[in-house]
């Protein structure tokens, strides 16, 4: 099946060769060639790795913590100029104690799993310490404090919302390429992959309160790996003879707050949220005292991402005929600044993207070396983009070949930053 899409691919984007380098990384455990023989010592007697938060113990192996760590990964990457090449693997509760390492530079790595997009109570623990083994000498490595490098979201429901929630009722949480549904009873935290140093957060919540439809949606920027994030959402009561154009019904309307939770399980700052600047009341047309373009931009936000072929955030099946066009227009004076697409999908593996030059992190305005393939698919790169007032791509032509690798749902998060703000929409496709 990869082979069948590598070669309809290639056919398609007219490229006659693509590199599958892996680039930095290379991956294998028959240890590290030196022709030298010179050899050096690394003790891990004293070695251990603790989740932060986590109570340090002075027993090494086995403990009782809050968070098992005998199933994490060590890995010993030797490093030479700006390349890793995997030299040892072990389960934490293998390690051992001595081990024998050619002279050089190196990288220690302690981790929990492998980190997917997003996933329930699955934190994601890291931790990783730069050594040097030299000849006949012994390196000594202790305790690794591993941090949560993973995004944590919970959602709650005050009870006297809860009273007037229908059971359709559900908040859609958006963090990059990673989105979890939480519904009226979910009480489960969520783990999202960060991306980026500062992320950004979209939370959209859906349903019927009062047996009136329901729509609220917020951001939240600035969100980083080790954050906690709590959404709450409430009912606000307007005051006596005040109005409100958000308001569903005669007397309440949706209220969301954001607040950030320290380790300790403390409110350390309430976060500010942006409501959706155009909210407009489900069921209903825009204000009809005017008839603005839908594609124009309002000055003072950030670029607004639209389509008119399929409809953004919402699964749409592919079909032989579907289109899919994406326009991002900027009103700053200086265009657009960034432009990113996120993959996530069961079929665009890593490895089926290398094979046609591309990754699952595809930055439009610094391509590197994947602007040959970014431009064979439709999508505009480099000054196409950078201080553009819009931008667009149609990657039509790509689902015929999506089809080929088999069923699934593929997320595709388009974010997109100019002077005045980020903006992020999710490209749903699902293959049958």
């Amino acid at each position: 099946m990869k082979n069948i899409f590598c070669i309809a691919l290639t056919a398609l984007m007219g490229l006659a060769i693509v590199s599958c380098d892996r680039e930095n990384i290379t991956y294998g455990l028959g240890g590290t060639d030196n022709t030298s023989g010179k050899t050096g010592t690394l003790d891990l007697t004293s070695f251990d790795a603790i989740p932060s938060g986590d109570v340090k113990e002075v027993q090494k192996k086995p403990v009782s913590r809050a968070v098992d760590v005998n199933d994490f990964f060590v890995q010993i990457y030797r490093v030479e100029n700006t390349s890793e090449t995997l030299d040892k693997n072990w389960k934490y509760s293998e390690t051992p104690e001595i081990v024998d390492l050619n002279v050089g530079n190196y990288n220690l790595k302690v981790f929990s799993h492998e980190v997917t997009a997003a996933d329930w109570e699955k934190p994601y623990y890291y931790a990783d310490k730069a050594f040097s083994i030299e000849e006949n000498r012994v390196t000594h490595i202790d305790t690794l404090v591993c941090t949560l490098q993973n995004i944590k979201v919970t959602v709650s429901f005050t009870e006297d919302l809860k009273t007037l929630m229908g059971d359709d009722c559900s908040v859609s949480v958006a963090i990059g390429s990673g989105t979890l549904e939480y519904g009226k009873s979910e009480t489960r935290a969520g783990y999202f992959r960060s991306d980026s140093e500062s992320n950004l957060l979209i939370a959209t919540f859906s349903g019927t309160i009062d047996g009136h439809e329901e729509v609220n949606r917020i951001q939240v920027d600035n969100v980083k790996a080790g954050d906690w994030r709590r959404i709450t959402y409430d009912i606000k009561r307007p005051e006596p003879g005040s109005e409100s154009g958000t308001i569903t019904t005669p007397s309440i309307t949706i209220d969301a707050t954001c607040e950030i939770i320290d380790h300790e399980g403390n409110v350390t700052i309430d976060e500010e949220v942006i409501e959706d600047p155009n909210p407009i009341e489900p069921g209903t047309d825009p204000d009809p005292g005017t008839d603005p373009d839908p594609d124009d931009p309002t000055p003072g936000e950030g670029p607004k991402i639209t389509s008119e072929t399929v409809t953004l955030g919402t699964p749409v099946v592919v079909t032989e005929d579907l289109q899919v066009a994406i326009e991002i227009t900027s009103s700053a004076p200086d265009g657009l600044t960034a432009l990113t697409v996120d993959i996530d999908s069961p079929t665009l593996t890593p490895e089926e993207l290398s094979g046609i030059g591309l990754g699952a992190h595809l930055d439009l305005v610094n391509p590197g070396s994947m602007a040959a393939g970014l431009e064979s698919l439709g999508f505009p790169t480099g000054d196409k983009v950078l201080n553009q007032p819009s931008a667009s791509f149609d990657i039509s032509q790509f689902l015929s070949l999506l089809k080929i690798l088999g069923a699934g749902t593929h997320t595709f998060n388009i974010t997109a930053t100019d002077a005045q703000g980020t903006t992020s929409e999710l490209l749903i496709l699902v293959t049958e």
